[in-house]
């Protein structure tokens, strides 16, 4: 009889845990009332309201539900976040290459490809996760956020910055959630092997 593959595993009781399901709550109001006066249009509804909530809550009830047999689950959440990213580049009112929009959707992939081999436990590590996720919340914060608290650029609207904080809020709890990973535990022998 074929064993299952062991994978990562996630008890939501750990304070990593915890705080990724926080984060992943705070940021489905932030995602609401940035987009407010777009829920109406089925295309921002949709790819940069309904995606997004819709990776926190399932990503909530993953880790809940299904984290400790189950944590392979949790790529469908990330997907669906992934989806919402790659729409956002090409609905962006900002003119921006082929070749970032080209290099752009390769990287969301990847994401999706890495965290999927990591909680399948190919990738034995959880740390690749935790810092693809974290740094780009530190790139947000230090290089886009920063600049306008120090009057340095041109402050946004308050709607853009729900936009903002719903995404780092995001992307602090997928760091998070991978950061709360445990390694499997090796099944333990049976003494009654030959039966």
């Amino acid at each position: 009889m074929k064993k299952n593959r062991p994978g990562f595993t996630l008890d939501f009781k750990c304070p990593a845990a915890i705080l990724s399901m926080i984060a992943f709550a705070l940021a489905v109001p932030f995602r609401l009332l940035g987009y407010a006066d777009k829920l109406t249009d089925p295309l921002y509804g949709i790819t940069q309201v309904l995606l997004p909530v819709l990776c926190s809550v399932l990503m909530i009830a993953v880790m809940i539900k299904w984290g400790r047999n189950a944590l392979w689950l949790s790529v469908i959440p990330v997907a669906l976040g992934v989806i919402s990213f790659m729409v956002k580049l090409f609905i962006d009112p900002r003119k921006v290459s082929f070749l970032h929009h080209f290099a752009a959707v390769v990287l969301y992939l990847a994401v999706i490809v890495l965290w999927l081999l990591t909680v399948l436990y190919f990738i034995k590590t959880k740390w690749v996760l935790v810092v693809l996720f974290i740094l780009p919340f530190f790139k947000h914060l230090l290089m886009d956020d920063l600049p306008i608290f120090l009057g340095k650029a041109p402050m946004i609207s308050t709607d853009m910055w729900f936009k903002e904080l719903s995404m780092l809020l995001t992307m602090v709890a997928l760091s998070l959630c991978a950061a709360a990973f445990q390694k499997p535990v090796a099944p333990a022998a049976s003494s009654d092997s030959a039966s």
